[in-house]
């Protein structure tokens, strides 16, 4: 980034929030039927598999009509010299694997802020600042956007917006009026009268017109735009913060203001500003004291949504942000139900932490049903807040009430890592014909600058109404790309009452689970990265079982290792003696062939794997007799249960013979 945009993002750090001028109370709402839901949390994915360098400042997207078909994005530190530039993740699968892809001027000149999106019938795109040399030789962001037919596979050649931008931020109508399809990026410039002005495109973002004026600070304050919102009559919504650039002014507020400003018109004209909300943060000398301390918490922006489908809840607003007002940082939620007039008074989305805890970086989105989901990450596992965890929180009655918090990430963050703390070097050239005659090293740290995991992190609404939670999260050293996805299940108000069964009719098909069986043919096993302690001779193999056949696969799950010898290789190798390491870990105790894995947890709340996709990744822990000799070769089997059909028995007539039948083709693809 250029010394003006790193001062933008250090203000925007000092976004602030509290009550709004005109609120509306709870009570006022409809009491309306009382429904209960359960959360269920999926497996952790690992989707970046690109590298040990950081991932930062995370975004996803889900296709609008494929459920399995998503596209993120990040910062990565994986430049020559280690720094900084954004690249796109796709998965075709449900996020069970991930495909990456590099931009050529991201690799060449660095960059940041990155952006993904789907089009109306589902062309995927990106946009990123990129770090190039104006004719003076200064580094400028230049916006620049791409397109992509495949899915976020392959890419097209850059589309130039121009330069001087930051905090980009993208929206697609995915309505059907006269706006359908048009796609939209807000974005903040002109410096320092600080303006959010707003790109429009109307032929799948193949050329574009703007930047319209939106909002401005008019000199006198910072702004940065947010979440842009499309409601359910095209009406286009574009969130901003305020915040002090002015440096005795940063030491003396603490508070900042959220604002939105609205076209009708398809980003032609915009409305005067409305006010959304207050953030409360630490004032200076705290947040300095705690950043020196090693601190990794910072509020973030504010995260906006709105409900463009939904009867219930159509063109309701939502907001989250992060708050001190309470003492340490809070996610806080309010909503409109006046498409932003009046919003309710603040209140707390989940409150019942250690005091000591912390709560930042929020995200929020609603999916098809109306459900509201907010994501974010907090420390409340360790007092020393060293590590923390993704969670996730969802309402199902518009905002009124939140169901109780869970855990998405299944294991601690540990943000202060050694990988996060290596400083790159950061090229940014002062402006002027001529060279300065100095030697210079500016250097930057993924903890230093992103120690929260980034501005932002990702979380989307899937077609089919999950939700897809998309983390950076530093379990493993580095900070990497980890995926969920999140599924709320309504419950029935009432039980269903299910009838007797006639004597005289055929009862009804009921599915029922096999006894266990064998599954060698309908799962393989998949690997993340693994570690080797040489020292120690123990490699730490993180092994997911994944869904290579057409049915349903459901747990518990247990993988069995029957032994260390290749069959086929030792016909073209009969000498060769097996390198076989010792199990140090297996549920059974056993240390060779008989061990036992379990798989049992490795669904988490889902009851079934489907098809393609992956189970949480069970660390395998080997030992080696010889710490230079790693190659092995264990054969292994799996177990667990399939579904089939029992079909009833007829006295005459109906079916004959055979027992159950069972549903679907069992061939693995």
């Amino acid at each position: 980034m250029t010394k003006n945009i790193l001062f933008l993002s250090l203000a925007a750090a000092f976004l602030a929030a509290g009550s709004s001028a005109s609120s509306i109370q709870d009570r006022a709402e409809p009491a309306g039927a009382r429904r209960t839901a359960r959360i269920l949390v999926g497996p952790n994915v690992l989707a970046s598999r690109d590298g040990e360098f950081p991932h930062v400042e995370l975004m996803v997207a889900a296709h609008p009509k494929k459920p399995k078909s998503l596209l993120g994005t990040a910062i990565t530190f994986s430049r020559r010299g280690g720094d900084m530039a954004c690249k796109a993740y796709a998965s075709k699968d449900g996020g069970s694997t991930w495909t990456d892809s590099s931009f050529p001027e991201q690799m060449e000149f660095g960059g940041g802020d990155p952006q993904v999106g789907f089009g109306l019938n589902g062309t995927a795109y990106f946009c990123a600042l990129s770090f190039v040399k104006d004719e003076k030789g200064q580094t400028r962001a230049g916006l620049h956007f791409y397109r992509s037919e495949d899915g976020g596979i392959t890419w097209g050649p850059k589309i130039d917006l121009g330069y001087s931008y930051d905090h980009e931020q993208i929206v697609v109508d995915h309505t059907f009026g006269r706006y359908a399809g048009r796609v939209y990026i807000a974005t903040l410039h002109g410096y320092p009268e600080y303006q959010v002005g707003v790109f429009r495109s109307d032929d799948d973002g193949k050329t574009w017109v703007g930047p319209v004026k939106a909002a401005s600070g008019l000199g006198k304050i910072g702004i940065n735009c947010v979440d842009p919102l499309i409601l359910s009559d095209e009406t286009l919504v574009v969130p901003y913060a305020d915040f002090p650039f002015e440096p005795e002014k940063i030491k003396e507020s603490n508070t900042s203001t959220i604002w939105t400003v609205a076209s009708s018109d398809g980003g032609v004209t915009f409305s005067p500003p409305r006010k959304v909300a207050i953030q409360t943060h630490d004032r200076y000398e705290d947040a300095e004291r705690e950043r020196k301390a090693g601190s990794f918490v910072s509020l973030g922006f504010p995260s906006l949504a709105a409900d463009s489908h939904s009867q219930e809840y159509k063109d309701r607003m939502y907001v989250v942000w992060s708050d001190v007002r309470f003492g340490k940082p809070r996610i806080l939620f309010s909503y409109s139900r006046d498409r932003g007039t009046n919003w309710t008074e603040p209140k707390l989305v989940c409150g019942d932490i250690p005091p000591w805890a912390s709560q930042y970086l929020p995200e929020l989105v609603v999916n098809k049903q109306g459900v509201v989901g907010v994501t974010w990450y907090d420390t409340r596992e360790a007092e020393a807040t060293d590590r923390c965890r993704q969670y996730f929180a969802a309402s199902i009655d518009g905002g009124r009430t939140f169901l109780p918090a869970v855990s998405v990430s299944s294991e601690p963050s540990f943000p202060g890592s050694e990988n996060n703390l290596v400083p790159v070097p950061m090229d940014f050239s002062p402006a002027g014909d001529k060279p300065e005659p100095k030697l210079r090293l500016s250097t930057l740290s993924a903890f230093s600058r992103w120690g929260m995991g980034g501005d932002y992190l990702g979380l989307a609404a899937e077609s089919d109404g999950a939700f897809r939670v998309f983390w950076a999260d530093s379990r493993n050293k580095a900070f990497q790309i980890y995926t969920a996805q999140v599924k709320v299940v309504l419950d029935e108000q009432e039980p269903e009452t299910i009838p007797e069964p006639d004597s005289n009719q055929d009862a009804a098909h009921k599915p029922i689970k096999t006894e266990q069986t064998l599954l060698n043919s309908q799962v393989a096993l998949a690997y993340d990265p693994g570690r080797y302690d040489l020292q120690t001779g123990v490699l730490m193999l993180p092994v997911r079982l994944r869904n290579v056949c057409r049915e349903p696969i459901y747990g518990p799950l247990k993988v069995k290792v029957r032994g260390f010898t290749d069959e086929e290789m030792k016909k073209y190798q009969p000498d060769l003696e097996p390198n076989i390491p010792e199990i140090l870990n297996s549920s059974n105790g056993r240390k060779g062939a008989g061990a036992v894995f379990d798989y049992a947890a490795s669904l988490r709340d889902f009851e079934a794997l489907d098809p393609g996709g992956v189970t949480e990744a069970v660390v395998w822990k080997l030992k080696f007799p010889n710490t230079l000799v790693t190659d092995f070769f264990i054969e292994a089997e799996a177990t667990g249960y399939l579904m089939k059909v029992e079909e009833p028995k007829k006295e005459t007539g109906g079916w004959m013979g055979s027992g159950p039948i069972v549903r679907g083709d069992r061939k693995p693809r």
